[in-house]
């Protein structure tokens, strides 16, 4: 009687053990699935910063739209850049502020926000206020 019992506790735990995911799993098999989750952390950690380089830059151009000096001189007026590239949180990185022929306005219309290693860019046209964010340098 005590060798049945003994037997069929013996079974279910190798029952068991056959079932459990880290009996089922090699050492190489669990290495593998511990480095697809550092990679979907790197991932995530990427694209957070990703999105926060985007969200400046349209923070950049919510300001120009709202500045008297995009206003009164165009949206493309290096002051009214300069004004509203001062008001953005968490000190980023504003480049591309050109003004090669001195009437004022930025050159090209695009102006490049950097934060935590990310880009965006900030198109703005010659005239009119449609402006446009993309991900990425300028």
């Amino acid at each position: 009687m005590h060798r049945r019992l003994l037997a069929a506790l013996a079974t279910l735990l190798a029952v068991g053990l056959a079932f459990s995911p880290l009996a089922s799993c090699s050492s190489d098999t669990r290495d593998k699935a511990g480095d697809a989750v550092d990679s979907a952390k790197d991932d995530a950690a990427k694209a957070a910063d990703t999105v926060q380089a985007r969200t400046t830059a349209e923070a950049l151009r919510a300001s120009l739209k709202g500045n008297d000096t995009a206003d009164k001189e165009g949206i493309r007026s290096v002051k009214a850049i300069q004004q509203a590239a001062e008001d953005l949180p968490g000190d980023p990185e504003v480049t591309g502020i050109e003004d090669g022929d001195g009437d004022g306005l930025d050159d090209d219309g695009k102006v490049q926000v950097t934060q935590d290693g990310k880009d965006a860019c900030l198109s703005l046209p010659e005239t009119g206020e449609d402006t446009t964010v993309d991900e990425g340098t300028c």
